[in-house]
C-alpha cells in the first residue's frame, strides 16, 4: 500500500497496471481510412465574421468582402455593402444573381427590399441603377456578370 506525502492511501490506477497490448495489424489502417473519410464531410470554405477584407470596387460607397469562388467558374459568393445615398450604376446579368438583404435597404427603381428580403435577376436581365438611403450589406451569389456597365 503506497501513502502520498501527506499519508493518504494511494490506490493504484487500473489502466496502468495492465499489460500493452498490440492492436490488431488492420486497425491503423482502418483507424487512418475513417480519419480520411471524415475529411469529405468538412467545410471546403470557412470565412469567420472578422475573416476577411472589404475591397474597394470604385464605385463611391460601395465596397465587397469576397467570400467564396467556385474553382473553374464564374460562381462566386460576396458580400456587398453600400453606404448611405450611394449608387450602384445599371448594369447587365449574363447569368443569374442571388440577393439577399442582410441589413438596411435597396431600391430597385419603384421596388424597396429590406433587412431579410430575397430576389433573384434572371440571367440575360439588366439591373436599373440600384440606391439606399440607410446603406445596407447584401449576401451575392452571382457569376461574371457584375460591375459591367450597361
Amino acid at each position: 500500500m503506497k501513502r502520498d506525502h501527506q499519508g493518504e492511501v494511494q490506490e493504484p490506477l487500473i489502466g496502468l497496471s495492465a499489460e500493452p497490448v498490440a492492436p490488431p495489424p488492420a486497425l491503423r489502417s482502418r483507424l487512418l481510412a475513417r480519419i480520411a473519410a471524415e475529411a469529405e464531410y468538412r467545410p471546403e470554405v470557412s470565412v469567420r465574421a472578422g475573416q476577411g477584407a472589404w475591397l474597394p470596387t470604385g464605385i463611391r460607397g460601395i465596397s465587397i468582402k469576397p467570400l467564396y469562388q467556385h474553382p473553374g467558374s464564374f460562381l462566386k459568393t460576396l458580400l456587398l455593402r453600400m453606404e448611405p445615398g450611394s449608387v450602384l450604376p445599371a448594369h447587365r446579368h449574363g447569368d443569374a444573381e442571388q440577393c439577399l438583404v442582410i441589413e438596411g435597404d435597396l431600391r430597385w427603381e419603384d421596388l424597396e427590399y429590406h433587412t431579410g428580403d430575397f430576389v433573384v435577376a434572371r440571367a440575360g436581365t439588366r439591373h436599373p441603377q440600384l440606391t439606399t438611403d440607410n446603406g445596407n450589406v447584401l449576401l451575392l451569389v452571382t457569376g461574371d456578370n457584375e460591375f459591367i456597365a450597361a
